[in-house]
């Protein structure tokens, strides 16, 4: 017999479908109707039947189909991939499931390439993640509990989730944003949302911060001396041994030179490189007193001591300043990062 005039001869038997409300049911499915060639499908519509107290006769009726129809696809006469359209519809009717959802349990589409490329609607994204993440065991294809908000009971974790894997799916995003949308700012969005009011105001430069005043040890006497912020050169004198010191700032950077005696400066005119910046002391300056720590401090400061210097000599921030200041930055940075090494040996 013909094809066309097989289902002809079917549709012969069919029913309308009764238009009336689906009962509920548990969405749940059938042990034993998994064993059978419907697969997810079949065992889905034998436990609706099951738990209404319908027989595969009256389940064929409720639903508006042939029995011919139900009992091939139960065992396996007609394959599942020639599920005809009105029974598929049936189904949907009788299982109160989306027909693209009805689909995906005959599996004529995979979830996994449906939810990547496929228009979808809510609830067919809820059943998506149902079929994906359980086993059929224990899946319960119960619609979400709010069908005009099928994304409600999601976290915002897993809406990210979903958005961050699948969000390439036009009606994914757009799922994902009108589910947002439905929302209540949190405290932190509401502060953004007030901010973002005054963002011109915060997008303008703020003046920077000025530097904090370094202290540093005095080369004769190892005294604690605080660097004042100065606008132009000058002098700080040491108040234990009246050592002086010509202060220097250049942008975040201040310079410390040591005022030697004029036995002493004729001594350093031979000097071949423009590096009268540094002072005479700094060689014989223990590693305590280049990170301008007393001997014996904590470890902890230490690190702190050598992060603050390491950031105020960075070469990085130095771009802007004459290549002499550049240089004894650089030498500077050198001997912090010497006295760390050396007492991170010592301990």
């Amino acid at each position: 017999m013909p094809p066309k005039t097989a289902h002809a001869f079917a549709s012969a038997f069919s029913k309308p479908i009764v238009e009336c409300a689906p009962e509920p049911w548990s969405g749940r499915l059938d042990p034993d109707g998994l064993k059978r060639p419907g697969g997810l499908l079949i065992a889905a519509l034998l436990q609706g039947a099951a738990e209404r107290d319908l027989s595969l006769s009256e389940l064929a009726a409720a639903m508006g189909v042939s029995y011919w129809s139900l009992s091939q696809l139960r065992i396996g006469f007609r394959p599942i991939e020639a599920l005809d359209d009105d029974v598929a519809q049936a189904s949907a009717a009788f299982l109160d499931l989306p027909p693209m959802t009805i689909q995906m349990l005959a599996g004529l589409l995979d979830p996994a390439e449906a939810l990547a490329s496929m228009p979808l609607t809510g609830e067919d994204i809820w059943h998506v993640r149902l079929l994906l993440d359980t086993e059929p065991a224990d899946l319960v294809l119960l619609p979400p509990p709010n069908r005009s908000r099928p994304l409600q009971s999601l976290s915002v974790d897993e809406l990210a989730v979903l958005h961050q894997e699948h969000g390439r799916n036009t009606s994914v995003c757009e799922t994902v944003r009108a589910e947002l949308a439905c929302r209540p700012l949190s405290k932190t969005e509401r502060l953004r949302a007030a901010l973002g009011a005054t963002a011109e105001a915060a997008a303008e430069p703020s003046p920077a911060a000025a530097p904090q005043p370094p202290i540093l040890r005095c080369a004769c006497c190892q005294k604690r001396l605080r660097i004042p912020l100065l606008d132009a050169p000058g002098e700080v004198r040491c108040p234990t041994c009246q050592t002086e010191y010509a202060v220097h700032w250049q942008a975040t950077v201040c310079l410390v030179q040591r005022i030697e005696a004029p036995e002493a400066e004729s001594n350093a005119e031979d000097s071949d490189e423009g590096d009268e910046g540094l002072d005479d002391g700094a060689a014989d300056a223990t590693p305590w007193a280049v990170l301008g720590l007393e001997e014996g401090s904590p470890w902890d400061a230490v690190e702190r001591a050598r992060r603050a210097l390491l950031q105020q000599y960075h070469p990085d921030r130095l771009g802007h300043v004459s290549p002499l200041v550049q240089r004894l930055a650089e030498r500077e940075f050198k001997r912090v990062s010497e006295a760390f090494e050396t007492l991170r040996s010592q301990r």
